[in-house]
């Protein structure tokens, strides 16, 4: 009996023995597991930390190449024995190569105006899937150098863009540039954001300065941020040698949507119009905003603006040079634009009703 008894308790031994080795093992394992899982989760991140092929794989399908023929006048030789030779007029056609961006699924895209020219006799838009079809155009924008267009491939979904807020953008933000350099196909760039409200030459457009390389047949093409979203539309080049020198402008997102929405609605961009200017010396000087002139008859002068008047706040917002030229550019006729004027020691409100700018 005692024997039994004794072989029983070393079997019972070895079994708690082993649960235990195996209860251990099983900790040991799943700890492991949780730092094997934890490497391959830093791994993952840091790995997203130094690729961008999720952003540009997310926008590049609605980034499309556009080729367009365009007539221009040039002056050629009728005489060319002759030394005071007659010249002629001809028109010739010339080949024009960018890029253009899918804002919507039913194939509206947005380029450049130069892009497509004046005298337009044909646009061919160039799919990420290699497809060729013909565009046609659904209105132009010189003021900021925009068009619309319109794939005439009907009852077919196109890849469209996500479009993101460009007033959100910072200066340093990482950003990619992807268009048609030179012709040679979709390509990619990286920078980052230099600066923002650039004007250069043009008071509507209120450019995103890049780093990111821009070169000849990127106009029109997409500058994207790190999660593959539209934030600008690469536009020009600052350049002394005609290549990429790290200062390129693209115009933003916000300013392209309300030329967008327009367009389609109207055929035609409509513009509000204020009716007065600012003191740059003073701008420059001292930062402040400072009426230097008020045209006769214009909706400034007809709310009561002066000049020499000091504007402290625009819409309820600070008195900036870059908000005042938001409210200038976005205005649109009807609209109604709060000033908050300082005048002979006191404060002031004017409410300008915008006209319409012709």
């Amino acid at each position: 009996m005692m024997k039994v008894m004794k072989f029983n308790n070393l079997k019972s031994s070895k079994i708690i023995v082993a649960f235990l080795v195996g209860a251990i093992s099983a900790i040991a394992l799943s700890e492991i597991l949780k730092e094997f899982n934890l490497n391959q989760s830093i791994n993952n991140k840091n790995n997203a930390l130094f690729s961008y092929n999720s952003a540009v794989s997310k926008a590049s399908p609605a980034v499309v190449n556009i080729f367009s023929e365009q007539l221009f006048n040039s002056r050629i030789s009728k005489a060319k024995k002759n030394r005071d030779s007659i010249f002629g007029k001809s028109n010739l056609i010339k080949t024009s190569l960018g890029s253009g961006v899918l804002f919507s699924s039913d194939g509206y895209i947005l380029t450049n105006q130069h892009v497509i020219g004046d005298k337009n006799i044909k646009v061919i838009v160039e799919l990420s899937d290699g497809r060729r079809i013909k565009a046609k155009i659904i209105g132009i924008d010189k003021g900021t150098d925009l068009a619309v267009l319109k794939a005439d491939l009907e009852e077919e979904m196109y890849p469209s863009i996500e479009i993101e807020d460009s007033d959100k953008v910072q200066i340093g933000d990482i950003v990619l540039a992807i268009g048609n350099p030179y012709g040679l196909g979709q390509s990619v760039s990286m920078g980052i954001i230099s600066a923002t409200g650039r004007e250069y030459e043009n008071p509507y457009s209120n450019y995103l300065q890049t780093d990111a390389s821009i070169n000849k047949g990127n106009s029109g093409g997409a500058l994207i941020d790190i999660n593959g979203r539209l934030i600008g539309i690469n536009t020009i080049i600052r350049s002394t040698s005609g290549g990429s020198e790290g200062v390129g402008l693209a115009i933003p997102s916000s300013v392209a949507l309300n030329v967008i929405s327009d367009i389609i609605q109207y055929g035609e961009v409509r513009r509000g119009w204020l009716g007065f200017s600012i003191d740059q010396v003073n701008l420059i000087k001292n930062g402040q905003l400072v009426v230097s002139e008020v045209i006769q008859d214009s909706p400034a002068s007809i709310s009561g603006l002066s000049n020499r008047d000091l504007i402290l706040s625009i819409n309820e917002q600070v008195a900036s040079y870059e908000n005042l030229f938001k409210t200038f550019a976005r205005s649109k006729p009807g609209d109604t634009v709060l000033l908050e004027i300082f005048r002979n020691n006191e404060t002031l409100e004017i409410k300008i009703i915008s006209g319409e700018l012709n």
